[in-house]
């Protein structure tokens, strides 16, 4: 069978998506190897997934700065058209060396290679690799800024999204220049998730409302203030129970809480989701996509500044799949109001509906085959080269 190397931003929210595609692409015989930094080495290896290390061994000026922050650096740059400095040139060129090192060694059939990651994508394209975007969101970073318009070619490689059509805008289906394929649900029930959480605190009589912000709730604004809002909302709802994440930062602020609310730094969300009633989003398409396949009705509460996320609450909104509110603004007597709303069965029959389709398209393993059919093409396209 054939070896696939994915490369995704070194971030929770975006290798999340890509799981449950991997473990796919294993069961079918696929070797497939995660290119990431060695940050993420203990959480490849809970997941028992392969990787190699790359991107490694840069100290930056500023020594607080992570590999993410570095890569986001990167992306913006390319975006904007930044000339590079001298460490990030070094850098892009390490990561040249270290790609072509990797390619002579494992020889992979394809990359997989997140739109948020363009280097990587230009050092394929140099080294004549390959590869396809692999994209963890439903807009690619890259259509309309001077990368793209500088590398036409890049702009038409194909397009694989980690979600389904069907939550799409309808006119998003019909894309752009580049082919666009949607692989449907990118969400893994396999995820193994190391948070302890003890279901002796919930009551199973109540409702149970779970409040999520992400991996990092710290970046929106106004997050703090709008936990505290939706703490206070469900304290009123005698009926109800709420499971807040709050993040570290803020964990200290929500030491005491109402005896209707829990409130963890982190939370094991898949295990809690498998059993609430409603989810109370910022809109990150993971969780999402976590909710639809549960058959779990959501409050989108999109945080400024952002660019997916109003758009992931508007996508909510317009399949009929839940409710939208204004993080910075809303009142405990207004999310009271949405909660109840969101419980109406009008909704829970369209999220019903649309969780019967998910399970349809993670059934017949749509993701496989369309990754299959880009290998197909790729031995395709390199069987004529040689011949002529």
């Amino acid at each position: 069978m054939s070896t696939i190397a994915i490369a995704m931003l070194p971030e929770l929210g975006h290798l999340y998506a890509t799981l449950k595609l991997a473990r796919s692409l294993r069961s079918h015989g696929h070797q497939v190897y995660y290119l990431i930094g060695s940050d993420y080495e203990p959480y490849m290896r809970a997941q028992d997934l392969d990787f190699i290390s790359l991107g490694d061994g840069f100290t930056p000026p500023n020594k607080t700065s992570t590999q993410l922050d570095l890569m986001e650096y990167l992306l913006e740059a390319r975006m904007q058209d930044w000339v590079l400095d001298g460490f990030f040139t070094r850098m892009v060129e390490r990561l040249r060396e270290e790609t072509a090192s990797l390619t002579s060694r494992l020889r992979p059939d394809l990359f997989l290679i997140d739109p948020y990651l363009p280097d990587i994508a230009l050092i394929a394209r140099e080294l004549k690799l390959p590869f396809v975007f692999l994209n963890s969101n439903l807009t690619n970073p890259l259509r309309g800024t001077a990368v793209f318009n500088s590398q036409p070619e890049l702009a038409q490689v194909p397009e694989l999204v980690l979600c389904a059509s069907e939550f799409d805008f309808p006119q998003a289906r019909q894309g752009g220049k580049s082919p666009r394929f949607y692989l449907g649900s990118g969400v893994d029930l396999q995820r193994k998730e190391n948070d302890s959480f003890d279901w002796q605190k919930v009551d199973r009589t109540k409702r149970l409302i779970l409040c999520s912000l992400g991996s990092q709730p710290q970046s929106w604004t106004g997050a703090k203030r709008f936990l505290h809002v939706i703490v206070d909302a469900v304290s009123e709802l005698t009926d109800s129970q709420l499971i807040v994440g709050t993040g570290a930062l803020f964990a200290p602020e929500f030491q005491r809480v109402p005896a209707n609310v829990i409130a963890m730094p982190r939370l094991p969300q898949l295990q809690i989701l498998r059993r609430a009633d409603v989810l109370i989003t910022h809109g990150g398409l993971n969780s999402i996509q976590e909710a639809l396949l549960l058959g779990i009705p959501m409050i989108a509460f999109p945080p400024s500044p952002s660019a997916d996320q109003p758009l992931n609450a508007g996508r909510i909104t317009c399949h009929g799949l839940g409710l939208t509110g204004n993080m910075t603004t809303v009142t405990a007597e207004q999310a009271r109001a949405l909660i109840e709303r969101v419980m109406q069965p009008g909704i829970r029959k369209q999220v019903l509906a649309f969780q019967q389709l998910l399970q349809k398209m993670y059934a017949e393993e749509r993701d496989v085959k369309i990754v299959e059919a880009v290998l197909a093409s790729v031995e395709k396209k390199r069987a004529t080269a040689l011949a002529v």
